[in-house]
């Protein structure tokens, strides 16, 4: 069951967290910052050190994902 959260529930989730913070809150580090913290108590509280790889991984893409969207709306901004 782990095996599914981590690879793909877990990304799933991250990536539909960070389009939906942007485009509601306009700011892209805020999405990231929460998915760290949200993913370091999960490490605390539920899973061990071992995940603790992954808090940066998630925490990375929704990084990615956040700038993708910052970029894609200030083209499609700049466009109109």
């Amino acid at each position: 069951m782990e095996f599914l959260l981590v690879l793909f529930i877990f990304p799933i989730l991250v990536v539909g967290a960070s389009i939906a913070g942007y485009v509601i809150l306009k700011k892209w580090y805020i999405v990231p910052l929460g998915v760290f913290g949200f993913f370091l108590m999960l490490t605390l509280i539920l899973f061990n050190t071992t995940f603790f790889f992954w808090v940066f991984a998630y925490t990375a893409l929704a990084l990615l994902v956040s700038l993708i969207m910052k970029f894609t709306i200030q083209l499609l901004d700049s466009a109109t």
